[in-house]
Protein backbone atom coordinates (compact mmCIF):
# COMPACT_ATOMS: atom_id res chain seq x y z
CA UNK A 1 0.00 0.00 0.00
CA UNK A 2 1.08 3.58 -1.08
CA UNK A 3 2.01 6.06 1.69
CA UNK A 4 -2.15 7.32 2.39
CA UNK A 5 -2.29 7.58 -1.62
CA UNK A 6 -1.24 10.74 -1.58
CA UNK A 7 -1.64 12.07 -5.10
CA UNK A 8 0.46 15.82 -4.93
CA UNK A 9 3.26 17.03 -2.45
CA UNK A 10 0.49 19.90 -2.28
CA UNK A 11 -1.99 17.49 -0.45
CA UNK A 12 0.92 16.04 2.16
CA UNK A 13 1.96 19.77 2.94
CA UNK A 14 -1.97 20.44 3.72
CA UNK A 15 -2.45 17.46 5.83
CA UNK A 16 0.70 17.78 7.78
CA UNK A 17 1.30 21.58 7.88
CA UNK A 18 4.48 21.14 6.24
CA UNK A 19 6.58 24.82 4.88
CA UNK A 20 7.66 23.65 1.60
CA UNK A 21 11.41 25.63 0.03
CA UNK A 22 13.10 25.51 -2.88
CA UNK A 23 16.47 25.89 -2.09
CA UNK A 24 20.28 24.92 -1.99
CA UNK A 25 21.19 22.83 1.02
CA UNK A 26 23.50 19.97 -0.90
CA UNK A 27 27.20 20.23 -0.69
CA UNK A 28 28.30 17.40 -3.23
CA UNK A 29 31.46 15.96 -1.80
CA UNK A 30 33.72 13.87 -4.59
CA UNK A 31 33.90 10.28 -4.54
CA UNK A 32 36.87 8.46 -5.96
CA UNK A 33 35.66 7.81 -9.41
CA UNK A 34 34.96 4.49 -10.55
CA UNK A 35 35.81 3.71 -14.05
CA UNK A 36 34.23 -0.03 -13.80
CA UNK A 37 30.87 1.23 -12.51
CA UNK A 38 30.66 3.62 -15.15
CA UNK A 39 31.33 1.08 -17.78
CA UNK A 40 28.52 -1.35 -16.65
CA UNK A 41 26.03 1.40 -16.21
CA UNK A 42 27.14 1.93 -20.15
CA UNK A 43 26.69 -1.35 -20.89
CA UNK A 44 23.51 -2.19 -19.60
CA UNK A 45 21.57 1.30 -20.76
CA UNK A 46 23.15 -0.47 -24.35
CA UNK A 47 21.61 -3.98 -23.77
CA UNK A 48 18.89 -4.01 -21.33
CA UNK A 49 15.48 -1.88 -22.32
CA UNK A 50 16.16 -0.42 -18.86
CA UNK A 51 13.18 2.36 -19.17
CA UNK A 52 10.21 -0.55 -20.14
CA UNK A 53 9.15 -0.62 -16.90
CA UNK A 54 9.10 1.18 -13.33
CA UNK A 55 11.00 -2.52 -11.88
CA UNK A 56 13.20 -2.52 -14.28
CA UNK A 57 14.34 1.15 -13.48
CA UNK A 58 14.81 0.11 -9.87
CA UNK A 59 16.45 -3.02 -10.92
CA UNK A 60 19.31 -1.60 -13.37
CA UNK A 61 19.35 2.05 -12.96
CA UNK A 62 18.21 3.30 -9.34
CA UNK A 63 19.71 0.06 -7.37
CA UNK A 64 23.03 -0.10 -8.70
CA UNK A 65 23.67 3.77 -7.99
CA UNK A 66 22.25 3.65 -4.44
CA UNK A 67 24.18 0.28 -3.67
CA UNK A 68 27.89 1.58 -4.87
CA UNK A 69 27.81 4.87 -3.08
CA UNK A 70 26.20 3.24 -0.01
CA UNK A 71 29.13 1.05 0.41
CA UNK A 72 31.46 3.09 2.14
CA UNK A 73 28.55 3.84 5.10
CA UNK A 74 27.75 0.21 5.14
CA UNK A 75 29.14 -0.39 8.55
CA UNK A 76 26.98 2.31 9.96
CA UNK A 77 23.70 2.06 7.78
CA UNK A 78 21.59 -0.65 6.48
CA UNK A 79 20.25 -0.95 3.02
CA UNK A 80 16.64 -1.80 2.64
CA UNK A 81 14.63 -2.66 -0.90
CA UNK A 82 10.60 -2.07 -1.04
CA UNK A 83 10.52 -3.05 2.51
CA UNK A 84 7.67 -1.69 4.76
CA UNK A 85 7.87 1.44 6.60
CA UNK A 86 5.73 3.22 9.08
CA UNK A 87 4.23 2.76 12.50
CA UNK A 88 0.73 4.90 12.25
CA UNK A 89 -1.94 5.03 9.32
CA UNK A 90 -1.78 6.69 6.71
CA UNK A 91 2.16 7.07 7.13
CA UNK A 92 2.35 3.52 6.55
CA UNK A 93 3.61 2.15 3.14
CA UNK A 94 6.71 0.37 0.75
CA UNK A 95 9.26 3.16 -0.19
CA UNK A 96 11.32 1.70 -2.89
CA UNK A 97 14.40 1.94 -0.88
CA UNK A 98 15.43 3.53 2.42
CA UNK A 99 18.58 3.70 4.65
CA UNK A 100 18.44 3.20 8.12
CA UNK A 101 20.66 3.56 11.58
CA UNK A 102 22.86 -0.28 10.99
CA UNK A 103 21.06 -2.04 14.14
CA UNK A 104 23.05 -3.97 16.83
CA UNK A 105 20.63 -7.40 16.10
CA UNK A 106 21.46 -7.19 12.57
CA UNK A 107 18.94 -7.52 9.68
CA UNK A 108 16.55 -5.74 11.91
CA UNK A 109 15.20 -2.22 10.89
CA UNK A 110 16.48 0.56 12.81
CA UNK A 111 15.93 4.56 12.80
CA UNK A 112 15.66 5.37 8.95
CA UNK A 113 17.25 8.48 7.59
CA UNK A 114 17.25 8.46 4.07
CA UNK A 115 13.99 7.68 1.95
CA UNK A 116 14.02 6.94 -2.04
CA UNK A 117 11.31 6.70 -4.18
CA UNK A 118 10.75 6.22 -7.94
CA UNK A 119 8.81 8.33 -10.01
CA UNK A 120 6.76 6.44 -12.04
CA UNK A 121 5.55 7.57 -15.41
CA UNK A 122 8.25 10.63 -14.82
CA UNK A 123 5.73 12.24 -12.22
CA UNK A 124 7.71 13.82 -9.87
CA UNK A 125 5.10 15.84 -8.34
CA UNK A 126 3.81 12.23 -6.85
CA UNK A 127 6.77 10.62 -6.48
CA UNK A 128 7.38 13.68 -4.07
CA UNK A 129 3.90 13.04 -2.65
CA UNK A 130 4.95 9.63 -1.73
CA UNK A 131 8.62 10.14 -0.35
CA UNK A 132 7.34 13.25 1.70
CA UNK A 133 5.08 11.07 3.74
CA UNK A 134 7.82 8.16 3.97
CA UNK A 135 10.27 11.39 5.43
CA UNK A 136 7.04 12.09 8.35
CA UNK A 137 7.02 8.00 8.85
CA UNK A 138 10.44 7.96 9.39
CA UNK A 139 10.46 11.51 11.35
CA UNK A 140 7.69 9.64 13.50
CA UNK A 141 9.99 6.61 14.23
CA UNK A 142 13.22 7.96 15.61
CA UNK A 143 14.20 8.84 18.66
CA UNK A 144 14.58 12.79 18.47
CA UNK A 145 12.24 14.79 16.23
CA UNK A 146 14.69 16.98 15.50
CA UNK A 147 16.53 14.88 13.77
CA UNK A 148 16.97 15.27 9.68
CA UNK A 149 15.53 13.04 7.43
CA UNK A 150 16.75 12.90 3.27
CA UNK A 151 14.62 12.08 0.90
CA UNK A 152 15.23 11.36 -3.00
CA UNK A 153 12.74 10.97 -6.02
CA UNK A 154 14.15 9.49 -9.58
CA UNK A 155 12.83 8.37 -12.54
CA UNK A 156 16.54 6.68 -13.13
CA UNK A 157 17.96 9.46 -15.84
CA UNK A 158 16.65 11.98 -13.47
CA UNK A 159 17.09 12.25 -9.83
CA UNK A 160 16.04 15.14 -7.20
CA UNK A 161 16.50 15.51 -3.36
CA UNK A 162 15.14 16.79 -0.49
CA UNK A 163 15.45 17.13 3.78
CA UNK A 164 12.80 17.31 5.79
CA UNK A 165 13.63 19.30 8.94
CA UNK A 166 11.13 18.91 11.60
CA UNK A 167 8.03 20.87 10.11
CA UNK A 168 9.98 21.98 6.92
CA UNK A 169 10.60 20.53 3.84
CA UNK A 170 13.96 21.62 1.68
CA UNK A 171 13.83 20.56 -1.83
CA UNK A 172 16.85 20.80 -3.15
CA UNK A 173 17.53 23.95 -6.29
CA UNK A 174 19.51 21.71 -8.05
CA UNK A 175 18.78 18.37 -10.28
CA UNK A 176 21.54 15.56 -10.69
CA UNK A 177 21.78 13.24 -13.64
CA UNK A 178 23.02 9.84 -14.12
CA UNK A 179 24.39 10.76 -17.41
CA UNK A 180 27.11 12.49 -14.68
CA UNK A 181 28.01 9.96 -12.41
CA UNK A 182 30.79 11.44 -10.66
CA UNK A 183 27.89 14.36 -10.07
CA UNK A 184 25.64 12.17 -8.76
CA UNK A 185 27.74 10.00 -6.77
CA UNK A 186 28.81 13.68 -4.93
CA UNK A 187 25.45 14.44 -4.03
CA UNK A 188 25.12 11.29 -3.10
CA UNK A 189 28.48 11.36 -0.86
CA UNK A 190 27.02 13.98 0.99
CA UNK A 191 23.81 12.54 2.31
CA UNK A 192 25.14 9.37 3.24
CA UNK A 193 27.70 11.55 5.39
CA UNK A 194 24.96 13.20 6.48
CA UNK A 195 22.91 9.97 7.91
CA UNK A 196 25.86 8.57 9.26
CA UNK A 197 26.63 11.37 11.42
CA UNK A 198 23.14 11.05 12.93
CA UNK A 199 22.97 7.34 13.03
CA UNK A 200 26.14 7.72 15.29
CA UNK A 201 24.93 10.59 17.34
CA UNK A 202 23.57 9.88 20.86
CA UNK A 203 20.11 9.26 21.30
CA UNK A 204 18.23 12.33 22.93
Amino acid sequence: MAFGDFKSLREVALTYQIGVAVDAFLEPTPLPGDERFQSELTWVQQNIAVRTSEASICEFLMAPVLKEVWKPYSDVLAFWSHAPLGVDEPLVGVPDYFFSRRSPLGMVQDQPYVLVVEANKDDFDAGWAQCLAAMLAAQRMNDRPTRLVYGCVSNGPLWEFGRLDQSHLTQEIRQFVLSDVPGLFAAWNYIFAQAKEQALAPAA
